[in-house]
This record gives C-alpha cells, structure tokens and sequence, in this order.
C-alpha cells in the first residue's frame, strides 16, 4: 500500500515538482534574453519593447504561481491525500496566464507572416487557429474552476487532448506559412539563398520545440491520464514559446552581420546616392500609408521599416526578422517618398 501512495505522488505532485523546476530555469532564460534585447535594441519600436515586457512579465506571473502551487501542496497539505484535495486556485490562474502569453505570442508571429505575404484569406485562417487556441485553454480554465478535487481532474482529459492538439496544429500552420514564403523568397543568388536556408532553419527549429512538447501532452494524458505528466509537458511548452520569441527578436542583428559577409548589401545603413544639395537645416518627420517613417533632417534621413533594394536583390525588415526579397527597382521605391526629390538618403533598417 506505502509502494502505491509513493508512486501515486512520484507521478502527480513529484512531477508537477520536476515541471517548477524546469520552469525556473527556462524563466532565467527568458530574463536574460529580455536583458540582452533591451541592451542591444535600444531603439527598437515600442510595439516590440512592449511585446518583450509583456512576455517577461507573464512569465514571472506564471512562476509565482506555480510557486504558490507547490506550496501547497507541499507544505500546507504536506503531500497528504493530494487526490483529495480542492485544486489551488493558484493552479487554475495559471492555465488562464499561459493561454494569454502563447495567443500573443501566435498573434506577433501570425502579424510577421501577414507583413510578409499580405494575404487575407491566410491572416483569417490563422486568427482562427490562434483563437480557436485560446478558446480551449479558457474553457480548460473554466473547467478546472468547477473541479472539485484534484483526483476529478482526470475528467477534464477530452479538452485537455483538444487544446494540445490544436496548439501543435497552430504551431504547424504558423511555421509551414512562413518557410513557403521564404521558399518564395529565394533570389537565384548562392549567398541570399543561404540566408534564407539559415532562416527557415531557424524558424523550424523554433517552432519545432513548442510542437513537439504538444504533442508529448497528448500521449501523456493518453497513457497516464492519472499523473501529472500532461501538466508538466504542458507548462514547459507555454515556457518555450517565451524563449523562441525572445530569441527570433534578439537574431536580427546577427543575421545582419551575416547578410554584410555575404556581400549582398551593407547593414544596417544603406546608403542611396543623387545629386547632391544643399543640406535643409530644418526637420519634419511623417509616416507613408504603407507604415514608412521618413525622417527629415540636415542629412535627410530617414528610417525604414519596409524594405530596400539593391542591384540584385531586395531586403524586406519587418521589425524582428530580414528576409531577402524579389528585386525592386529604384524608381518604385523612391515613388514610396514622393517629397524626396534629391540629396543623400540613408535608410536605417529598424
């Protein structure tokens, strides 16, 4: 009977135990990566700043809560008929926590792949996914709120399998759109098309790990719907969603460097060259409907968040990422600054 009680908390608390650990770690992961962007990319736009401290602030939100579960289970109810005991509220939160920071998280990717390819009926299907997604996570959190014990939770099993099913289904979508578009993407040049083959290597790894924790929550409530280890996979894989954004956005700038060996163009200034004249001494910024701001000033500057062309090849930056693009002539990007007649242009890619 003692082997049945020790294997019953090895299984349900004792793992529950194993996924805080692991979530402190990755926890520690993420305050570094936020320490190094906000290091790196002071300059950044606030839309990403935002997106950054939002994502560690769930985070933490998330780890004292899991903190507060623990205790307890641990110390208040000291491990003792656990199956029996009310779920902690703290617990419940939590699901609620992660289905906000992983439909965020979907929701900037999905906003990168609409920049992209400007689809409509693409950004609809994957709105849909996105929410359908977080639809099942607070339904799951309404769910363990009329839970009364934490031995009926394996009641909840049919929507536990839906929500992992359609995160993994929503991981596979967000991430195969983006490589066909960098697929399209390829130039014909050995060194753009060896960024874009690093790019969507990276983008398939990223989203490899947060899938494949998914799918490892399916089988483990399938095999073992009475332990925790569906719990365990499920809070480690909202934990990584956190880690592969933070780490696509703290890229960028090693991505440049690479694209400046390669000799296509130089970042992260480009310069563009006319005639010359005299410098304006006064300074007007303004957007372009296309969400161009062009920044006048004593050397006309202006900064890009679009994209740049060059004799071969056209550099598209949408805030976290570069991507090599089709070639675009000169005189249809300067149509996109209309008031810029003359003078030395520099584009800086944000």
């Amino acid at each position: 009977m003692a082997d049945v009680a020790s294997t019953s908390l090895d299984t349900t608390i004792g793992v529950i135990f194993v996924g805080f650990l692991f979530t402190g770690c990755l926890f520690g992961v993420t305050s570094a990566q936020s320490t190094w962007y906000f290091r790196h990319y002071p300059n950044d736009r606030h839309i990403l700043k935002l997106l950054v401290r939002t994502i560690w602030v769930l985070d933490a939100v998330h780890l004292g809560l899991y903190g507060a579960t623990m205790f307890t289970y641990l110390v208040q109810k000291q491990a003792a008929n656990s199956g029996q005991n009310p779920l902690p509220w703290t617990s419940n939160v939590q699901l609620l926590c992660n289905a906000f920071a992983i439909a965020i998280i979907q929701s900037f990717y999905a906003l990168r792949i609409w920049t992209l390819s400007k689809q409509r009926i693409l950004l609809a299907v994957m709105i849909t996914f996105i929410v359908a997604t977080w639809a099942f996570s607070v339904v799951l959190f309404i769910k363990t709120l009329l839970t009364k014990t934490v031995a009926q939770f394996v009641l909840l099993t049919p929507f536990d399998i839906a929500l992992s099913v359609m995160s993994a289904s929503t991981d596979g979508l967000l991430c195969g759109a983006l490589v066909v578009l960098l697929c399209r993407s390829r130039t014909g040049t050995t060194g753009a098309n060896r960024l874009i083959n690093k790019l969507m290597l990276y983008t398939v790894h990223t989203s490899l790990l947060t899938s494949i924790y998914a799918i490892l929550s399916v089988i483990m409530v399938l095999v073992s719907p009475m332990s925790s280890w569906f719990v365990m996979f499920y809070y480690i894989g909202a934990r990584l969603y956190s880690v592969s954004v933070l780490a696509t956005l703290n890229a960028r700038e090693g991505l440049r460097v690479q694209a400046e060996k390669m000799g296509q163009l130089s970042l992260p200034e480009i310069q563009i060259t006319s005639p010359s004249v005299p410098k304006q001494s006064s300074a007007a910024r303004s957007r372009t409907p296309d969400g161009i701001v062009v920044s006048m000033s004593s050397n006309t500057t202006s900064t890009l968040d679009k994209s740049v062309s060059t004799s071969a090849s056209r550099l598209h930056c949408d805030g976290d990422r570069c991507y090599m693009m089709p070639s675009q002539s000169l005189s249809d990007l300067r149509m996109e600054w209309p008031n810029v007649e003359s003078g030395t242009v520099d584009f800086t890619v944000a």
